[in-house]
């Protein structure tokens, strides 16, 4: 995997006042964590142009270029863990970077992308995508951007298991290996409109009919007596 290079301003001040401050001025408050370490920077409009264009990917690793960091390499190799949006505007306000180690393995979500239409789905059949992503763990540098599968081979009733995916020896799959990826069923068939006819006066109400003349009068009679 390439690694995107970004900038950014090491940012002093706390506080909502800041963070508004540094907003106004078309920067995103950020922080950049790890284990014992912790950076607040605001990142400008160019940096956020190119984490767009990569769609905030979390398993994308960033190179990100801190000015005003003193430290011998104020280059930080990171990756995206949570995105904050306004709820209103559906703007970007603020963006948590985990620090990483190019030497140390990672676990990260990819997504999994289907390519081809399967032999079943040309026979009248229906493709079923049962997982989306699925999490790995390797080296930064060996993370795929995604895991394609080919389904073309697939016929009805056919379905393609995490067993089934073919990766790279440097990265593991942390998942049974028996989980169903994609499956390939028939089409339902349709219910028959005389079925249907017949279910709805099924569900009439039963009309109550008047009872005979003289089962009536006999009934007056009785009634009469008492």
């Amino acid at each position: 995997m390439e690694k995107v290079i970004i900038k950014s301003i090491l940012r002093e001040g706390k506080g909502k006042e800041k963070v508004k401050k540094i907003r106004r001025k078309g920067f995103i408050p950020a922080i950049v964590y790890s284990r014992n370490f912790n950076l607040p920077v605001e990142l400008p409009l160019s940096s956020m142009k190119i984490l767009k264009s990569i769609h905030f990917s979390e398993n994308t690793i960033i190179e990100m270029e801190v000015d005003g960091y003193d430290d011998k390499d104020n280059r930080l190799n990171v990756l995206i863990k949570d995105v904050q949006y306004d709820p209103l505007r559906e703007e970007v306000i603020h963006i948590d970077f985990m620090r990483v180690s190019l030497d140390e393995k990672v676990k990260v979500k990819i997504p999994i992308v289907l390519k081809g239409e399967s032999k079943g789905v040309k026979e009248g059949g229906v493709s079923e995508q049962i997982m989306w992503d699925v999490t790995v763990e390797a080296l930064p540098l060996d993370i795929p951007d995604k895991i394609e599968v080919d389904i073309s081979p697939l016929a009805i009733g056919d379905t393609i298991h995490i067993v089934d995916l073919k990766i790279s020896e440097k990265v593991r799959i942390l998942a049974s290996p028996e989980d169903a990826i994609v499956t390939v069923v028939a089409k339902e068939e349709e219910v028959v409109a005389s079925e249907e006819v017949a279910s709805a006066e099924s569900a009439e109400p039963e009309v109550i009919k008047e009872k005979p003349k003289e089962e009536k009068e006999e009934k007056e009679k009785e009634e009469e007596k008492k």
